[in-house]
């Protein structure tokens, strides 16, 4: 749908400022609940689930396509706890960062 499209717009203009679902949603003029139900309608997940894959998505990007450490990734993408950032990318991946990296590398953890 338009709404959408819009919805995916906006999240590549400001997922590295961390906007929540209702920010999404004021800048779309609806509610956070309406688009729950335009992106369930879209793809299956809900909105607070597609925002967090996108930030997963460029972490993923910084861990592969940059030396930075993880640390200084998980300040960029808005985190102020590296140890946070950490948890929350394990949640999502089922690895953390450094063990991501490290595959990616052949240094098996």
């Amino acid at each position: 749908s338009e709404l959408f499209r819009r919805f995916e717009a906006l999240l590549e203009l400001h997922h590295l400022q961390r906007w929540s679902v209702s920010d999404y949603a004021a800048a779309l003029s609806i509610t956070p609940t309406h688009l729950n139900r335009v992106t369930r309608a879209a793809t299956g997940d809900t909105a607070s689930h597609l925002i967090l894959n996108r930030l997963i998505r460029e972490a993923r990007r910084n861990l592969v396509y940059t030396n930075l450490p993880v640390s200084t990734i998980a300040y960029a993408l808005g985190f102020d706890d590296p140890a946070y950032f950490s948890r929350v990318y394990a949640a999502a991946t089922g690895r953390s960062p450094s063990a991501f990296r490290a595959q990616l590398h052949g240094d098996e953890e």
